[in-house]
C-alpha cells in the first residue's frame, strides 16, 4: 500500500471555502460514525476516536487501542501537532492587541540578523504562511534525528540555508519555520518563555487544565502515536509505537499536548471573540487561497459536505489531529487517529470519517 504525502498540514484532501457558516447538510441518510471508525481501525490504525459537540449535545465514540492492549479513550491527552499553530497565533495577536507587536513588524526588527531578507518579511506573512521561507520539516536530518534536542535557531538555520521564495503576489506556502520565528518573537515581546506565555495568557484563563507545551517526551498517560515502517514509500509492516521519541523538532510549530475537551473549549472561546477581540479575529479569518483550503492567521477554512469548517489539522510522531468548528463554534469536531503516515486505504477511511462526523 502506498503512502500519501507527509507535509505537516496535510491529513486528507481539503478544499477551501472563504465564507463563514454551514450551508446545509449531507444528502441522504447519515453515515454510521461507529462503522466508519471501525473502517479506520480495519485499515491499519491502532485506534481512532471522535468527539462531536453540537450545541449542548455531545457524541463520543472510540475504537481500537491507545497502545499495547490499552483501549483508546476519548478523554485521553494526545499530541495536537500543528493545531499548536492556532494557539501560537492567538498569543501573537494578544500581543498585537496590547501594542507590543504589530502585524506589519518585520522579522528583522525582532530577530535581527537571523533570517536573510528579514527586513522584507512581516509577522502577518509568518502567520499566514506567505513568507516564502523554506519548511525545515522537509530537511531529512530533522526527522532522522528525533532524539536530538534541536534549538529553534538550529532548525531556522536549516530552513534559511535554502533560498527565500519572494514571488509576487505573495503565495501561500505552508512552512513550520514561520511558527518557530513567531514563537521566538512572542518570547521577546512578552518577556517570558513561550511555555510560560501560553500558560499565563491562554491555558489558565480558559481553564485548559490538560493542555501543556511539551515538545519533548510527554509525561503521564496519553495516546501513543504509531508509525508504520516503510521502504521506498511502501508500508512494510504494522505501525510501531513512537512514545519513546521526543519531539524537540516541533517546538512552536507543533509542540503541544491537549484533550478533545480542552481543544473544543479553546476554539469556542477563540471563535466567540474571548481570546482576541473582534477586529483581530476578523484578521485571523481573512484567508488567502491555499491550494484546496483557505488559510488565515493561524486558522484555516476547510470545505466539507455541509459547509466550511474552521480550525486546524496536524500530525506529529504518528498521531493525526483534526479540530474543526463552524464559524460560531456551535458544532465542533475533534478527530484523533494514532497512526501516520497513512496508506491510501487508511487515508480514504479518515477522510470519509471526518466529513461524516462533522456533518452528522
Amino acid at each position: 500500500m502506498r503512502l500519501v504525502g507527509a507535509a505537516c498540514l496535510l491529513v486528507v484532501a481539503f478544499t477551501a471555502l472563504v465564507v463563514t457558516g454551514c450551508s446545509g447538510s449531507r444528502e441522504g441518510e447519515p453515515e454510521d460514525i461507529g462503522a466508519l471508525l471501525d473502517r479506520v481501525v480495519d485499515a491499519g490504525a491502532p485506534g481512532a476516536f471522535v468527539v462531536l459537540r453540537d450545541r449542548e449535545r455531545m457524541r463520543t465514540e472510540a475504537r481500537g487501542l491507545s497502545y499495547d492492549d490499552r483501549r483508546l479513550r476519548v478523554d485521553e491527552r494526545f499530541r495536537i501537532a500543528s493545531v499548536t499553530k492556532t494557539f501560537v497565533a492567538a498569543l501573537v495577536l494578544q500581543l498585537v492587541e496590547e501594542h507590543k507587536l504589530g502585524l506589519d513588524d518585520t522579522v528583522e526588527r525582532w530577530l535581527p540578523g537571523l533570517v536573510p531578507n528579514g527586513r522584507e518579511i512581516t509577522l502577518r506573512e509568518l502567520l499566514r504562511h506567505t513568507s516564502g521561507l523554506y519548511d525545515y520539516v522537509e530537511e531529512p536530518s530533522v526527522l532522522r534525528s528525533p532524539e536530538r534536542r534541536w534549538t529553534p535557531e538550529e532548525l531556522i538555520a536549516l530552513a534559511t540555508a535554502h533560498p527565500v521564495d519572494r514571488t509576487r503576489p505573495r503565495r501561500f506556502s505552508y512552512s513550520s519555520t514561520n511558527y518557530l520565528l513567531l514563537g521566538r518573537i512572542a518570547e521577546k515581546a512578552g518577556g517570558a518563555p513561550l511555555a510560560s506565555e501560553l500558560q499565563r495568557r491562554i491555558f489558565a484563563p480558559l481553564g485548559l487544565r490538560h493542555t501543556t507545551f511539551e515538545p519533548g517526551l510527554v509525561r503521564g498517560s496519553y495516546v501513543h502515536g504509531h508509525r508504520p515502517p516503510s521502504h521506498n514509500g511502501v508500508v512494510t509492516g504494522p505501525p510501531e509505537d513512537t512514545s519513546d521519541e521526543p519531539a524537540w523538532w516541533t517546538w512552536a510549530a507543533a509542540g503541544m499536548v491537549s484533550t478533545a475537551d480542552d481543544l473544543q473549549r479553546f476554539f469556542s472561546a477563540l471563535l466567540g471573540g474571548r481570546v482576541v477581540g473582534p477586529a483581530l479575529l476578523g484578521e485571523m479569518k481573512t484567508v488567502v487561497p491555499a491550494g484546496r483550503l483557505g488559510y488565515g492567521l493561524g486558522i484555516a477554512a476547510f470545505r466539507t459536505p455541509c459547509g466550511p469548517a474552521w480550525g486546524h489539522t496536524g500530525n506529529a510522531q504518528g498521531t493525526i489531529t483534526v479540530a474543526w468548528n463552524t464559524a460560531d463554534a456551535s458544532r465542533q469536531l475533534v478527530l484523533v487517529v494514532n497512526a501516520y503516515p497513512l496508506s491510501s486505504e487508511l487515508e480514504s477511511a479518515v477522510r470519509d470519517l471526518q466529513d461524516a462526523a462533522f456533518c452528522s
